[in-house]
């Protein structure tokens, strides 16, 4: 296993004997990280799983937002990064998994079912759709495994595990997808926008959409990836990037924003941005 950093695992899926694996990943972020450069994978899918918080990704020249439990595929060959933005807080999982035949039998997979699952995963490509549960557990189980002793029973396992994921993934990506977002969430937004310059409370908004606060906290969530809280402090962070190009005072724009001090403002910006707001001003 390769370890980058306590929140950040590589593995090489080669050692693990999967044929055409060639990567899999996993980061549980608690702040904002530098963006990933332009990059491609030659030969190779790239399957991303956003299990929680906030993702941008630039493929191509199309720019895609993945929220809690959603998917998307880069196909190969592809340039992608995460463009403007850094790699955001919260947790992300991705595999990569080599194209040609050549390569051999996608985890001892009979050719036909390996170039099905394949097949079905380009032709979703370049779109979201949303994970579930299973997926979650299975991504941890593969993690746990790559932490225990390498054996000839934690191969099998690894390329028994990793076959269920592009399974599940695959069946995922027939789903119909809710083509329209929240009516409720569409209320809410327009809400928290006419109130940015206050402190806005969690059970405000759950009274606007007739919800106890315990129920919408679990329902908002579920619906945007994150917590009411944190929602609301990245529309916030997102007005005071204008605002700070517009004002000469970084304590106005957070008193502004209704933020209970610029420190605590300069804390969120940097959490959400990776930036202080006079570095960015700078910038």
């Amino acid at each position: 296993m390769d370890l980058n950093t306590t929140e950040r695992i590589v593995i090489n899926l080669q050692e693990y004997d999967v044929k055409r694996g060639l990567s899999f990943g996993h980061y549980r972020y608690n702040e904002v990280k530098p963006g990933l450069e332009s990059h491609q994978h030659q030969g190779a899918l790239e399957i991303c799983y956003c299990m929680k918080g906030l993702q941008h990704y630039k493929i191509g020249d199309n720019m895609y937002e993945l929220k809690g439990d959603d998917i998307i595929v880069v196909p190969p060959n592809t340039v992608h990064s995460t463009g403007e933005y850094p790699e955001d807080k919260g947790e992300l999982f991705w595999i990569q998994i080599l194209i040609n035949p050549s390569h051999g039998k996608l985890c001892n997979l009979p050719n036909l079912h390996s170039e099905f699952l394949l097949k079905e995963l380009l032709e979703r490509s370049e779109y979201i759709f949303k994970g579930a549960f299973q997926l979650k557990l299975i991504l941890e189980r593969l993690v746990l495994l790559f932490k225990k002793e390498d054996s000839i029973l934690t191969r099998i396992m690894v390329n028994q595990l990793i076959t269920e994921l592009l399974l599940e993934t695959v069946l995922l990506s027939q789903k119909k997808m809710q083509l329209s977002p929240s009516k409720k969430i569409n209320i809410l937004n327009s809400y928290i926008v006419q109130n940015l310059h206050r402190i806005i409370y969690v059970d405000e908004l759950a009274e606007i959409v007739s919800m106890s606060t315990g129920y919408f906290k679990a329902w908002f969530k579920e619906k945007t990836g994150m917590p009411p809280k944190e929602y609301v402090n990245r529309l916030k962070i997102e007005q005071a990037k204008v605002d700070l190009q517009n004002s000469n005072s970084i304590t106005k724009v957070a008193f502004d924003l209704g933020f209970s001090s610029s420190q605590y403002f300069a804390t969120t910006f940097k959490k959400f941005t990776g930036y202080t707001p006079s570095s960015f001003i700078n910038s």
